[in-house]
């Protein structure tokens, strides 16, 4: 089943079941899916590339609500990740990448960003991007 179907079927269920809450993120998500049927690309790619965003924003919401105090809104923004992630593949642990980017710098002369590029590349999405350029500039 693609991302595609898997949030519209999900959507489907929520609305059933009459809860607002996943309700509310995932016709977010569709939203989003919307803008990237009309870009034309609306395929897994595509979208992962949208949920990973959407995570990021969430990310840095909560950062943000939690220095000011506001509980209500960051617990709010910890679902909507919860949910987000859900529908993301997992993501490797950091001694899986730093291997991984051991065995690239090994078989290239690969440097700084166009490293980070490659890693990212190779690991198809499976790893933090921010954690991918603290182990490069590490290495």
């Amino acid at each position: 089943m693609s991302l595609k179907d898997k949030i519209s079927s999900d959507l489907l269920t929520a609305k059933k079941e009459a809860d607002r809450s996943l309700v509310a993120i995932l016709k977010l998500l569709w939203s989003e899916i919307g803008y990237l049927a009309v870009e034309k690309t609306d395929d897994d790619k595509g979208i992962l590339s949208m949920l990973k965003k959407e995570a990021r924003k969430r990310k840095d919401a909560i950062v943000i609500y939690e220095k000011v105090g506001d509980k209500n809104r960051t617990d709010s923004e910890k679902y909507e990740l919860k949910v987000i992630k859900g529908y993301l593949p997992e993501e490797m642990g950091e001694d899986e990448i730093r291997n991984e980017v051991k065995k690239i710098v090994k078989g290239s002369d690969l440097t700084g960003g166009r490293l980070i590029g490659e890693v990212m590349k190779k690991l198809g999405g499976k790893a933090d991007g921010n954690l991918v350029a603290k182990i490069v500039e590490e290495l």
